[in-house]
């Protein structure tokens, strides 16, 4: 199957994702709320350590999970009903409003930091769930079709850079100024987040979801999903993506690094292996075009499985490669799904595909994690790895033969979009003007020929007549 974009090279006269302005604009609007994002989750952390209570700490690290969660399918909704730019902008406008009313409240109520924190937190968790289904619809209105897995790589490594250089702004601004430091800080990155994006305009106009109720929007995309296959088949196996690894990386790596007695060094060294692996595989990513993405992709993650699978087994040295080979394949995979889901889901279930996505991650991911320490807890942690990476293999294998994913390729597809009216005004008044221009210049071209016509037949011999006669007799 051949579905129109995504996989091929730039075409003559394109500009790539890499010089565009506009989608650089972009990218640097969301390189901000990455990094925000990641330094938040470090900032709230330190916070709820603060109350020596392992129950009140992890409560108040969840507390930004539950309105995410209830709020996701809402979420896509409203980016699949509303203009992309005034939604993230608003998104990351509230978060800088939260945070300006946090360091207040931790200024005059110091004794309540926990209390502070969570009701943040909580906000946080509510701009979340707009501001992940809406960043997800914009690749499309910037970049040819062409250009959608290019500009997914992109994304991707500016995400993956955010994953290092967030926390680590973070660890450096708690030390040198405390849990309000930390939080003006972040007030400064989404403010500029919030500039960024503002900046952006979109070349593409994106068809926009009917407005209706969050419940008849869900069941709009349930029905898209019965009717396309491929998409439905992208979907499934996106959703259950993260269930057995995330585990392993957030909890079961730390598990074994204590029970082994190898130290924080070693702890460190894992963990950095697979962001190390990640960035080095999108890097190679931007440079790959294979025929068919999505099965080069799934051929990944069976073999990242697998790879899992040994992190559990092997000692430091070996569960540190095969770690970098769970991040190598992530890198190289991640575009090509990302890329793919840009291009053969519908622009106007964008981004309420994206908030399944997230949907998932956000009620699957604790039950996953709950049901690691219950396996580990039961027969250890390393047999609990080997299981979690042999299912993550498995997952990806029944996603492998789906025929409407292994065969799926991404063509050139057809360039012609029309231009965005809402975000491109400039452009669409100047191709009004010049419409109107040819349109004047058509009209002055047929008088001139009318008048030309008029004079050839007045200086004709028969122009008394005669000759409309003989043809009029001629055809009776």
């Amino acid at each position: 199957m051949v579905v129109g974009s995504g996989g091929g090279g730039q075409r003559r006269g394109q500009q790539s994702p890499v010089t565009d302005p506009r989608f650089l604009s972009f990218l640097g609007g969301a390189a901000m709320a990455d990094i925000g994002d990641q330094a938040w989750i470090v900032v709230l952390a330190f916070a709820a350590a603060q109350s020596g209570d392992p129950l009140i700490a992890t409560l108040t690290v969840a507390a930004g999970t539950i309105p995410r969660a209830i709020l996701d399918l809402v979420g896509g909704a409203v980016a699949d009903r509303l203009p992309t730019r005034p939604l993230l902008v608003g998104a990351a406008f509230v978060r800088v409003l939260v945070l300006v009313l946090g360091v207040l409240a931790l200024i005059r109520y110091p004794e309540h930091t926990i209390a502070i924190m969570v009701v943040v937190a909580a906000f946080f968790g509510a701009a979340d769930a707009l501001h992940k289904p809406a960043i997800g619809t914009m690749p499309r209105q910037l970049v040819p079709m062409n250009q959608l897995v290019q500009a997914a790589g992109l994304r991707q490594l500016i995400n993956r850079t955010a994953l290092l250089v967030g926390p680590a702004l973070a660890g450096l601004v708690l030390a040198a100024w405390a849990l309000a430091g930390a939080m003006a800080g972040l007030i400064a990155v989404f403010a500029a987040a919030a500039i960024l994006l503002s900046l952006v305009r979109t070349r593409y106009r994106r068809e926009l979801a009917p407005r209706q109720s969050v419940l008849a929007s869900t069941r709009q995309v349930v029905g898209y999903l019965r009717v396309d296959a491929t998409a439905r088949a992208l979907t499934l196996t996106m959703i259950g993506l993260n269930f057995f690894v995330i585990p392993v990386i957030n909890a079961g790596i730390a598990i074994r690094v204590h029970e082994r007695g190898w130290g924080p060094h070693m702890l460190g060294v894992l963990t950095a292996s697979i962001g190390v692996g990640a960035i080095v595989g999108t890097l190679a990513a931007l440079l790959l075009h294979p025929r068919f993405p999505m099965r080069f992709a799934l051929v990944l993650l069976v073999s990242q499985g697998f790879a899992l699978a040994l992190s559990g087994l092997l000692p430091q040295v070996g569960s540190a490669i095969s770690l970098g080979l769970v991040g190598l394949t992530a890198g190289l995979s991640s575009p090509m799904l990302g890329g793919t889901t840009q291009t053969i889901v519908h622009e106007s279930y964008i981004g309420r595909i994206y908030a399944l996505f997230a949907l998932a991650d956000d009620a699957l991911i604790p039950f996953a994690l709950v049901g690691y320490g219950i396996c580990a807890k039961a027969i250890g942690v390393e047999a609990t790895t080997v299981i979690c990476g042999l299912a993550m293999a498995a997952l990806m294998g029944i996603g492998l033969l789906r025929k409407a994913l292994r065969n799926l390729q991404l063509g050139d597809g057809d360039q012609r979009r029309a231009p965005e009216a809402d975000d491109d005004a400039e452009s669409a008044a100047a191709q009004s003007g010049r419409a109107s221009s040819e349109t004047a210049s058509s009209a002055s071209s047929e008088t001139a020929e009318e008048q030309q016509d008029e004079r050839s037949r007045d200086q004709s011999p028969g122009s008394d007549g005669s000759v409309a006669d003989r043809t009029s007799n001629a055809t009776g």
